[in-house]
């Protein structure tokens, strides 16, 4: 899951007036190295951010993503807390957890997590999906393939929702539910649905 980058706007205002233009600069440096896939650059430069002001949310939510693409959930979870510590509101750092929670397995507690994310911001599209991989592996098949479907009501495009729903259908021996589910995701233009279609759609 991709970290959203909210408004400048809201970020001059929530930078004290003495700290504003350098920890901006290095804040844009962060989710500039973040959308290169240069993540340990970009937690360096959210550190500095945090040096300047330590309870800005949004840097803690962006760097604990960072650490989670660099496979260091326990600093991505610790960063998820602390931001969730400081703004119990915020949905973008319950589902950064949720996700670094399902990256170590832990399914259970990552449902809660993204329970909670998905009450503060209900039209997320991407909570929903990501909510249907922690029931899936909670081999929870009919839950996971009701949030795949919301996903895919709120974004009728979302071709990974289509193909993540076809392997409950088929666990449910809904075949012919699958096998349309992943004929879409290929139409979608995601081309890992082929290998399903030769498989099991014969």
């Amino acid at each position: 899951m991709k970290t959203l980058l909210p408004l400048l706007l809201l970020f001059l205002m929530s930078f004290t007036v003495q700290a504003q233009q350098s920890a901006v600069d290095y804040f844009l440096s962060g989710n500039a190295r973040f959308k290169a896939g240069k993540y340990a650059e970009a937690i360096k430069d959210y550190d500095q951010v945090l040096k300047m002001e330590p309870k800005h949310v949004v840097t803690l939510t962006n760097r604990g993503v960072s650490y989670d693409r660099l496979n260091d959930h326990r600093s991505a979870i610790a960063d998820f807390t602390r931001a969730i510590s400081l703004d119990p509101k915020y949905a973008e750092a319950y589902l950064g957890r949720g996700l670094a929670k399902y990256n170590m397995k832990d399914y259970r507690s990552a449902l809660l997590d993204y329970n909670k994310g998905i009450e503060l911001s209900p039209k997320d599209s991407k909570a929903y999906m990501s909510r249907g991989l922690v029931r899936y592996g909670l081999k929870d098949y009919s839950g996971a393939i009701a949030d795949y479907t919301k996903a895919i009501t709120l974004n009728p495009k979302y071709e990974e929702a289509y193909y993540n729903r076809g392997a409950p259908k088929y666990n449910l021996g809904d075949k012919e539910g699958a096998c349309a589910d992943w004929t879409k995701a290929k139409t979608l233009g995601l081309k890992d649905a082929d290998p399903y279609l030769k498989k099991y759609c014969k």
